[in-house]
């Protein structure tokens, strides 16, 4: 009875959002036509939009490895264990309602590489995979401006673009600014560890932490200072991102939405402008949506992200919005729940163990487990 109290006191906000995200969905639902609509799904359509979403997370695997081989003298990430440790944190974010996929990526690689003889520090791989994050923002945001003007998207979504390229402008300045003072920091950090005494405050001492977790951290910006690699991040985010927004438009053809939502062409207008422009907006929430979990995997709030645009702005049914939906979220979910289960069995690891160390990781840079070295 205790362990029940327990988990409603944790649970029973996430609980409430999905009961009132299921009732407001399932309200007017016609299940024979829901029906109806899964029947009719073009599984060749599916088929492409899986292998467009799989190329987009490649295209993340290349930034982040242009990243991570020129942060590290001497090591160079393989392609397969980055991809396995970026399946496992895309599984991590399906499983439970926060962003920690990236702690668990860190603490996955970090991991790998010990096992390989060639540890690395934990806190630069955040470095390397904040950076990452970033660039992905940036880019992300220069696709809304250019459906803003070009698209003609919904007034609401230019201001949620320049919120977004603040925000990511923001961090890139951070960034920016860690690296030219990378040297300094460092040379602090030893200097703080070198003078570190038991007798000193408690003030003190964290201070000392804080410097060596910004220290190494800060090591995970250095690409900053190579034009050319940062000229092929951005192209590679790029193609990343069209590709994901290849997969959302192959997929409403999967349910035979493009016609419906433009005037000009149809299903066989392959990249007609309603279906390009309805799909971009479908992205741009759905991607809104998910840097604000509140659920597992986001089940319910990805709904509302989906059905809310195709029902309000361009007529779809709500029957068949929610059938898109819920299909959509099949498609993207399936290569992260699917593979990333597969590459969690390769490393060897169970979801605890994932989970403990995406945890520890996130308080070594909390400085709440920082010791002044790294942990293997």
């Amino acid at each position: 009875m205790k362990n029940t109290l327990t988990l409603i006191r944790q649970h029973w906000l996430k609980a409430a959002t999905l009961a009132l995200i299921a009732y407001a969905l399932a309200f007017h639902v016609e299940y024979d036509e829901l029906g109806r609509t899964f029947a009719s799904v073009s599984w060749r359509w599916v088929v492409l939009a899986i292998i467009a979403n799989l190329a987009s997370i490649m295209l993340k695997v290349a930034s982040w490895k242009i990243i991570f081989d020129y942060t590290f003298k001497g090591i160079r990430g393989r392609w397969r264990d980055l991809t396995s440790a970026l399946m496992i944190g895309f599984f991590v974010n399906l499983l439970i309602p926060a962003r920690v996929g990236e702690l668990a990526r860190a603490f996955v690689i970090s991991r790998r590489q010990t096992l390989l003889g060639k540890p690395v520090s934990r806190s630069t791989v955040f470095g390397t995979i904040v950076l990452e994050r970033v660039f992905d923002g940036i880019v992300f945001a220069l696709i809304v401006v250019y459906g803003v003007f070009r698209l003609d998207l919904p007034s609401w979504a230019n201001t949620g673009a320049i919120i977004l390229l603040v925000i990511s402008g923001a961090l890139a300045a951070v960034l920016v600014t860690l690296e030219i003072k990378r040297e300094k920091i460092k040379k602090t950090a030893e200097k703080a560890k070198a003078v570190h005494k038991e007798h000193h405050s408690r003030w003190r001492k964290m201070a000392t932490r804080f410097y060596g977790v910004v220290a190494r951290f800060s090591e995970g910006q250095k690409v900053l200072r190579s034009p050319v690699r940062i000229a092929a991040i951005f192209i590679t985010t790029s193609a990343s991102w069209m590709s994901q927004l290849m997969a959302v438009f192959l997929s409403l053809h999967a349910f035979h939405l493009v016609g419906d939502m433009g005037s000009i062409g149809g299903a066989d207008g392959f990249m007609n402008a309603g279906g390009i422009k309805g799909a971009l907006l479908l992205l741009i929430l759905i991607n809104v949506a998910g840097a604000l979990p509140a659920t597992p995997g986001n089940v319910g709030v990805f709904q509302l992200a989906t059905v809310i645009p195709l029902t309000v702005t361009y007529g779809i049914s709500k029957t068949t919005a929610l059938a898109f939906s819920v299909g959509l979220q099949v498609i993207e979910g399936s290569i992260g729940l699917g593979v990333g289960g597969a590459c969690l069995l390769r490393e060897g690891l169970n979801f605890k163990q994932v989970r403990s160390g995406a945890r520890e990781l996130e308080e070594e840079v909390e400085e709440e487990k920082e010791q002044g070295r790294d942990k293997p």
